[in-house]
């Protein structure tokens, strides 16, 4: 990922990720150094990125889970409750991007990490999330965090990174970049599912 030194506006983000070019997004270079010092760390004590993930930011498993355990067997212990995409709000859980590219003051850069499978598009070279994929990633990301937040639409960017650009590519997840959102709110939503998709209802009014 690319290191920059003007932080980016709402629109220049929204501007990058629309024109298809979103390896073009940056980090700081405070934020680079702490996040290659990061993974140093890591390797250094023999951690596996994936499974420190699971246990301490998703607390998807015990907390009492050795972070020593390689990633190939904690992932055998996830499984989703509902198979189908943002069906399930137990199998999605919201954080904040602990190393986030370089924005504004006021925009909020999360992440909706996923447990059921978002494959890449076959015909993607790149390997991009299919058409349909991104109609379901758009319903629950307008559910939860335009509706829920009470945001308008030209608030809220999503974004998931083609497998070439993917850092963690063993749990899917997605990028949401908010507008100015209430911070109270946006707490009040991390470590949760948010708003799942009403397959009942929703696919048929909204899609």
């Amino acid at each position: 990922m690319p290191v920059g030194y003007t932080p980016l506006s709402f629109a220049k983000a929204r501007e990058i990720v629309n024109s298809g070019k979103i390896a073009d997004l940056y980090r700081s270079p405070e934020c680079m150094e702490k996040y290659n010092k990061f993974k140093k760390v890591l390797k250094d004590e023999g951690i596996d990125m994936t499974t420190r993930i699971v246990v301490k930011q998703l607390h998807w498993l015990p907390p009492s889970t050795s972070l020593r355990t390689p990633s190939s067997e904690i992932l055998k212990e996830i499984e989703p409750q509902d198979s189908t995409p943002f069906a399930n709000e137990h199998d999605i859980t919201i954080v904040t991007n602990s190393f986030p590219y370089y924005l504004e003051d006021g925009l909020v850069h999360l992440c909706a990490w996923v447990k059921f499978p978002m494959p890449s598009d076959p015909e993607s070279e790149l390997g991009d999330i299919s058409e349909k994929m991104k109609q379901l990633v758009d319903l629950y990301v307008n559910k939860t965090f335009v509706d829920h937040l009470g945001l308008t639409e030209d608030k809220v960017l999503w974004f998931k990174n083609w497998a070439t650009l993917q850092s963690i590519k063993t749990i899917p997840h997605i990028h949401v970049i908010l507008d100015h959102p209430d911070p109270k709110k946006v707490q009040a939503l991390l470590g949760t599912g948010g708003v799942p998709i009403d397959y009942s209802t929703d696919i048929a009014s909204k899609l």
